[in-house]
């Protein structure tokens, strides 16, 4: 009889204990999932600010492909302009030479009826000086026999002076007519040869302009692309984060209710074991059934997590020597057939979607005696749970599976001490929390 009060009274004080311990962690997750969504009120508006910033960056790199578009234009005409200018400037200088061959033909004809004058009047020349210059016209004259031989003696003189004289004249205004016409042609071509190396210059230079926008304008495309996915990476972390910041509400109002019912829970605790304690003998005999028959889902182990899938790991965490050596942020559990995925620990899912890189992917947060905790299963074949939702340790979430960025049926889980972030900064070894 002493002995049935004692172990009763050693319940009553353990029942007393779990309640003296339970209100305080309650409340204390209260204020650390307050603390949570306060930081993830501040993370969210910084994400948007950046996010805005970023848009204006997109819209600011359209305006100067406009810009560069419309430069472009502008040099796309005058590079046809000048193009125009030297086609006709090469026409010019082509008829150009064409006209200094033909004037090279009309100099030497020239030439030869200055070189047969000039040979006439070295022969006149050498007749006036056998006959003494002047002095033979005046014998030609007053050796006449007549008065109309006189006449006629005097015509015949000034005839072949007057030739003299014409032939003297033509000799010149041929010297200068060959001199003008060669003066004049080279300095046309030189002035033709001169404006076409200028546009060929000009046209070189817009070519280059051309060139320099086209590649200014390539860049600016680029930085466009990255800034839009940049955006959409934002976007993402925005939604993620606002995925947190629910679960994270629904956890503190779960929170609440689990301390409002704390008092409750352990009255029926202490009667439970209360009643286990009356009928502990009854019950002995069948207390090591309660094992699951399926050998694909992993037992829930004691502790704080456990293993969320049955397996062999293929990956640990940390850096790998394969795949240029990146960052493994967790680890990989491969198995084959139909292998059903739990949840590591109690918690309320974050987010469950299809993401591009995890494929088929749950998030998972937990408080743990005031610790934030955040779980992620990727590349399943299929999830079973829905963001909001209260998930209880070793409750099935999901299968493995080969989605997203995957090679071969696994599960990649991470374990991070915290919230989850792009950065997985807070990305912890599971191997060290979980029994593998």
């Amino acid at each position: 009889m002493n002995q049935k009060r004692t172990r009763k009274g050693l319940t009553l004080l353990v029942c007393g204990a779990f309640f003296i311990q339970t209100i305080p962690s309650v409340s204390f997750a209260q204020k650390n999932y307050q603390s949570e969504i306060n930081d993830i009120k501040k993370k969210r508006n910084d994400v948007n600010a950046k996010t805005e910033a970023t848009k204006q960056k997109v819209e600011t790199l359209k305006a100067d492909q406009a810009n560069v578009v419309v430069e472009l234009e502008q040099l796309d005409a005058k590079t046809k302009l000048t193009k125009v200018k030297i086609d006709s400037t090469q026409s010019a200088v082509t008829e150009t030479k064409s006209q200094i061959k033909t004037l090279k033909k009309e100099i030497t004809d020239l030439q030869k009826r200055i070189g047969i004058r000039q040979e006439l009047l070295k022969n006149r020349m050498r007749a006036l000086q056998d006959s003494g210059g002047m002095v033979s016209y005046i014998d030609v004259i007053l050796g006449s026999n007549s008065f109309g031989d006189l006449i006629q003696r005097m015509n015949t003189v000034q005839i072949i002076m007057h030739a003299d004289s014409d032939i003297i004249d033509q000799q010149n205004n041929d010297l200068e007519s060959v001199s003008s016409k060669k003066d004049e042609v080279v300095s046309k071509q030189t002035k033709l040869e001169n404006n076409l190396a200028s546009l060929e210059n000009l046209h070189s230079q817009l070519n280059q302009q051309t060139a320099a926008k086209n590649k200014l304008m390539a860049s600016l495309k680029s930085q466009q692309k990255e800034a839009e996915s940049e955006v959409m990476d934002l976007q993402e972390k925005d939604q993620l984060l606002g995925a947190q910041q629910k679960a994270m509400q629904m956890a503190l109002v779960e929170a609440k209710k689990r301390e409002a019912e704390a008092k409750r829970r352990a009255e029926e605790e202490r009667k439970r074991q209360e009643a286990q304690r009356q009928n502990s003998s009854s019950n002995s005999n069948s207390s090591s059934n309660s094992g699951s028959s399926d050998n694909n889902v992993p037992p829930v182990s004691s502790g704080m997590f456990t293993r969320p899938a049955a397996g062999y790991i293929s990956s640990g965490f940390g850096q790998r020597s394969f795949e240029g050596g990146e960052f493994h942020p967790g680890v990989d559990i491969a198995n084959s057939g139909s292998v059903p995925v739990v949840a590591a620990a109690d918690g309320v899912v974050i987010r469950a979607y299809q993401s591009s890189t995890y494929g088929n992917v749950v998030f998972i947060s937990h408080n743990i005696n005031g610790q934030v905790w955040t779980t992620v299963y990727a590349h399943l074949r299929e999830y079973i749970v829905s963001a909001g939702s209260y998930v209880s340790k070793g409750q099935q979430i999901g299968y493995m599976g080969n989605t997203g960025h995957s090679t071969g049926q696994h599960l990649h889980f991470e374990l991070h001490k915290g919230e989850w972030n792009y950065q997985k900064s807070n990305a912890v070894d599971p191997q060290k929390y979980i029994n593998f």
